[in-house]
């Protein structure tokens, strides 16, 4: 692709599309993976910076964004990134000035040069596919080597579960937030249960992770799906001020939202309070369904009342004969 602006590279897209090669890494989070970048984009004469979210990112390496163009009030004209691909370098200075950024360790300056006068272009593939071949270099051992080709397959892990989840629909900052809390096996746990995304990461809901299921072909009626969707409704309910649900209801909304026989649902239900993702406290003859930690915070007040209860208040007794006169004088209110 070339090094350009274009309104429309992304299909359908109202927004904006940039495309160039990093110069400089002006900020970078390993934690949240936000960065701001200094870029080469052609038709521009000055440097632009853009703004978005990465794993890593290094000097040489080019990016595609997509986003939109802002005026920040302290550091000017901006490229807002929504979404973030970075892929290596193809030039023989990009690949020079990558190598020799510190990214893939046993790599500096000189040995990037050394290596692109060897092997120009095709150096990436020697060190993934020949790395023996390091080794005609004058003063590389065994060792060096070595070091190399593990320092590059981790980085080539990187952009393996980037590319994946960014294919599959996950916008950039939250498939770093994916890739920091999984890790190596983000690629295999977002397979084998994307609805897990919705517990373990802050920012994910139900309905992100319903959505990437479906890309990746988890059918509506999986287990999976009714098990996370039981739990979504639980979680819906309490943001209307409910602290708990009656079972019965509960699965008669998870079935009309979620569009699984209710037999389904029921299962989901009970092997969610089997893993006690879900807890139950039955009432006579019925059962209330709550989240773990609503529970804790209804079972923590009832536990506080006892004790206030049991104990002395802390402003002491109070003599209600003359405290109400007072009161009622105080507020003009008549107290019965």
């Amino acid at each position: 692709m070339p090094d350009s602006v274009s309104p429309n590279y992304y299909s359908g897209s109202p927004h904006e599309t940039l495309a160039g090669p990093v110069e400089r890494v002006t900020f970078h989070s390993p934690e949240s993976g936000f960065c701001v970048l200094r870029v080469k984009v052609r038709g521009e004469r000055e440097l632009i910076t853009v703004v978005g979210n990465a794993a890593q990112v290094t000097p040489g390496e080019h990016i595609d964004a997509r986003g939109q163009w802002t005026i920040d009030a302290r550091h000017g004209r901006q490229f807002k990134a929504n979404e973030l691909r970075v892929v290596p370098p193809g030039t023989r200075e990009g690949i020079e000035r990558y190598l020799g950024s510190g990214m893939v360790k046993g790599i500096g300056p000189h040995f990037a040069k050394r290596l692109v006068d060897a092997f120009g272009e095709q150096v990436f593939d020697i060190i993934e596919q020949s790395p023996d071949r390091l080794r005609e270099l004058p003063g590389i051992g065994k060792k060096r080597q070595e070091r190399v080709t593990r320092a590059w397959g981790e980085q080539k892990i990187i952009r393996e579960i980037m590319v994946f989840l960014q294919s599959h629909g996950v916008g950039t900052a939250r498939a770093v937030r994916i890739f920091k809390t999984y890790g190596e096996a983000a690629i295999e746990r977002v397979r084998g249960n994307p609805y897990r995304l919705a517990l373990d990461i802050r920012g994910i809901g139900f309905k992100t992770a319903d959505q990437l299921a479906e890309r990746l072909g988890i059918p509506r009626d999986s287990p999976l799906r009714a098990r996370a969707g039981v739990r979504h409704v639980l979680q819906e309910i309490a943001s209307d001020g409910h602290c708990a649900a009656w079972r019965e209801a509960l699965a008669e909304r998870s079935v009309k939202l979620l569009e699984i026989e209710s037999a389904g649902i029921e299962d989901a239900i009970d092997l969610e309070l089997a893993a006690g993702q879900l807890v139950a406290e039955r009432i006579e003859e019925r059962v209330l369904v709550f989240l773990p930690a609503l529970h804790r915070a209804e079972a923590g007040v009832a536990e506080s009342l006892i004790r206030l209860r049991a104990g002395s208040p802390p402003w002491g007794s109070i003599d209600t004969e003359r405290a109400l006169p007072w009161v009622e004088a105080q507020t003009g209110l008549r107290l019965v």
